[in-house]
């Protein structure tokens, strides 16, 4: 059950357990909690929260700007998606240009696809790859890498490599 976060802001450990439920994870929620606690406490990683959606980016500590990202959601379609859109400004505001994620539903693509249609920045893009287990990978490209004055020659290929 998602919660309109502008009628109600949960707790963390509210949102963890409601994600872990609409997301069908495998996992047992203390599972879930243990899991983020030992996030938290690595260096480096950044949490952004909007309304009843937690992001997690877990930096590439070998590749500065890139990172793995995960959203924990708890909130409606409409909260989500404007969530989705503040997070990839954030992300990059922070410093990150390419992120990759990883997930099961589906529906998630539809995210990528209305911020790919209006994105906040130019050349921000992203693709989709179908992994072996059924699941999907993105890699998004948040902008130019910073600090290098344009575009990267191939900017996802460096973040889609340490994964396989």
């Amino acid at each position: 059950m998602v919660v309109d976060s502008k009628e109600q802001m949960l707790e963390v450990g509210q949102i963890l357990e409601i994600a872990a439920q609409q997301s069908q994870s495998q996992y047992p929620i203390e599972v879930v909690l243990a899991t983020f606690v030992k996030e938290v406490e690595m260096p480096g990683n950044k949490f952004l929260r909007y309304g009843n959606t937690i992001f997690v980016i877990d930096a590439n500590e070998k590749k500065p700007g890139t990172g793995m990202f995960r959203a924990l959601n708890a909130d409606t379609a409409e909260n989500f998606l404007d969530s989705s859109y503040r997070f990839v400004e954030d992300a990059y505001n922070a410093g990150f240009y390419a992120l990759v994620t990883q997930f099961y539903d589906q529906s998630l693509l539809n995210i990528f696809r209305i911020i790919s249609q209006d994105p906040p920045r130019e050349g921000m893009g992203y693709q989709v790859q179908m992994m072996q287990d059924g699941g999907y990978q993105v890699s998004l490209k948040l902008g130019p890498q910073q600090g290098q004055g344009g575009e990267m020659a191939s900017p996802l290929a460096a973040v889609s490599e340490e994964i396989e």
